[in-house]
């Protein structure tokens, strides 16, 4: 990707391909297509219709100023919908779909059932990251439905008379599981510090790194392929011109003390301890325009230090395996997110609990998962956060290298949607952010690798500072595009943008923990309340003071798949596809 023209691209809604595309997350090559914000739908009951195409009328008014081609495919599984461009609106698009009226209603009553069950006053509204507030709950009474049915009479379907309570959700057990009896489940995880656990589990080190090898595909040994990967920081690399330099502590921290059998790492001894397992189904693509994707399921580990007089203790230095979710298509997905909405009703600690979780994250983690992925691995990236090797904070992103089943070892490549750090407060940064400032406004910018014909996606990314004013900014560009830019960024979502000064996890988000102990959180995570109960917090702009802006991520993710859960591609769960916004965001 070069210059102006391949990032303004993203701003547009292109005609669909499906299958074959980047997950929204990884933010790789190919242009993910997505739907503009909906402004308003319109169902029209034709049940005395023979149309072989539906038994409704489906009318969707977009965002005005929207760019789309004058005919919309939109494929509910294995049923393709044709839309097309009203005569006298050319913002609205028609057309006929299959639509269950029957559970329709009954998902209203459901829905309704919830809400007093749990007593919420609305849906919590979040533009991007930032939260906007709470629209309260309306209902469809089912007595219109039926009137609309008999008569083929139109009814609006407005996004609060289709969402859920976030409260439906319970993030300890369905978005971030941090609770010890998983982390350090004996039959699924290893502690070498205190030599506990199973080496080979589902969620050990090394079990991820033989899947990711994957030896009778690749021919590649997985103690190699680990060793291979941790011996990158003893080298100096060049990313589009710009130097990594080498971090040569990883020998003393990681490498040297590290027991060998023949020469090679005892996997088995991997100084590398869970932290928390991570539901990003957040991060999904539109399941009915453009293929869609699962999103992302993530494993965190902390590096841990073993000591020369015996022992361990944390360090600073996170791990992140960030998996794409190999399953696309609108039933599908919303079975997926349903697999981890039913862990609610599971407690934790329970002999059922686990045996579960693990039956999630095996379809993204196993060996072969992504048949068509560099060796067979679903990984979208593995990314590092750290200044154990160096005083200096740094954040590193290692990718399988190659399209389809290619045969690769982990290779360095740049941290994405972050310009070198020399492009800050530049004339250059100031003329990408006005260029693309309406693409920046809605979320849907990549960083290219050149600007202008410069360099500008950096290789690894630094924090410099803790100092709020640690950001990115640049002459004479508004602040709300300064701030959108810099959040999207991997070192400023770590700090200024989003942390919550002086008490929160220096540049982490979830922290390294002690054998006993369950990893902190981030205030931008929680805000205010807890993994339990998250809430938001108000940071302030951290170059102008005002304005304060809310955040609490959880209660986002919540709130996400809250509105996934206990409906049908066929009724509800169609008309909440149709208005999803994809996250085009790493974080």
């Amino acid at each position: 990707m070069d210059g102006a023209n391949s990032v303004l691209a993203r701003q547009t809604w292109p005609a669909p391909k499906v299958g074959g595309l980047s997950p929204v997350s990884g933010l790789a090559e190919t242009t993910v297509p997505r739907l503009p914000p909906v402004e308003d739908m319109e169902l029209t009951p034709m049940e005395s219709s023979s149309d072989p195409e539906g038994n409704a009328r489906l009318s969707i008014r977009f965002r005005e100023g929207s760019d789309l081609p004058d005919v919309l495919p939109l494929v509910v599984d294995k049923d393709t919908f044709t839309f097309k461009r009203d005569p006298v609106d050319k913002f609205r698009f028609n057309g006929m779909i299959r639509f269950d009226f029957d559970r329709f209603v009954q998902e209203q009553r459901d829905r309704q059932s919830l809400i007093v069950e749990t007593r919420a006053k609305g849906e919590a509204v979040f533009a991007g990251r930032e939260f906007l507030g709470e629209d309260p709950f309306g209902f469809i009474d089912p007595k219109v439905v039926e009137s609309a049915r008999l008569s083929s009479t139109p009814f609006q379907i407005r996004k609060f008379t289709i969402s859920m309570p976030p409260s439906a959700v319970d993030p300890r057990r369905e978005l971030m599981i941090t609770d010890l009896s998983v982390v350090n489940d004996p039959t699924r995880t290893f502690d070498i510090c205190n030599n506990t656990g199973n080496p080979n589990g589902a969620w050990t080190f090394k079990t991820l790194m033989t899947n990711m090898a994957n030896q009778p595909f690749t021919g590649i040994d997985p103690a190699v392929f680990t060793e291979n990967w941790l011996q990158s920081w003893n080298v100096n690399h060049t990313i589009n011109t710009f130097p990594v330099p080498a971090r040569p502590n990883i020998g003393g921290l990681v490498l040297n003390s590290w027991p060998r059998i023949g020469g090679k790492l005892d996997l088995d001894r991997a100084p590398f301890r869970l932290l928390a397992i991570v539901n990003r189904v957040d991060l999904r693509g539109n399941s009915v325009y453009g293929g869609g994707s699962a999103g992302e399921g993530r494993l965190v580990f902390g590096v841990v230090n073993r000591n020369v007089a015996g022992g361990c203790s944390t360090t600073p230095f996170t791990v992140i395996f960030e998996y794409g979710v190999p399953i696309n298509g609108c039933t599908n997905v919303k079975n997926y997110a349903q697999q981890w909405v039913n862990l609610g009703n599971i407690a934790l600690g329970s002999a059922a609990f686990n045996p579960a979780l693990q039956a999630i994250t095996d379809q993204f983690t196993s060996a072969n998962a992504a048949p068509n992925k560099p060796n067979r691995s679903a990984l979208n990236q593995l990314r590092t956060n750290e200044n154990a090797l160096n005083p200096l904070w740094e954040l590193r992103e290692f990718v399988l290298p190659g399209r389809g089943p290619v045969v690769t070892m982990l290779n360095i490549t740049s941290t994405k949607q972050t310009p070198h750090h020399t492009r800050n407060n530049t004339a250059l940064l100031a003329n990408y952010i006005n260029t693309n400032s309406a693409a920046i406004l809605g979320g849907t910018y990549v960083v290219p690798t050149t600007w202008t014909g410069q360099p500008f996606l950096t290789g690894s990314n630094f924090n410099f500072s803790v100092a709020d004013s640690a950001v990115w900014n640049a002459p004479g560009v508004g602040n709300q595009q300064r701030h959108l830019f810099s959040l999207g960024t991997c070192n400023a979502c770590h700090g200024g943008e989003t942390r919550n000064q002086p008490s929160d996890l220096l540049f982490l988000h979830i922290a390294p923990r002690a054998p006993a102990a369950v990893s902190g959180l981030s205030r931008f995570l929680v805000g205010n309340g807890t993994l339990a109960v998250p809430t938001t917090f108000n940071k302030p702009d951290p170059i102008n003071t005002l304005p304060s802006r809310p955040f609490g991520d959880l209660l986002r993710r919540q709130q996400d798949l809250a509105n996934l859960m206990n409906s049908s591609c066929l009724s509800t769960g169609l008309l909440q596809a149709i208005q999803f916004q994809p996250l085009d965001m790493v974080h």
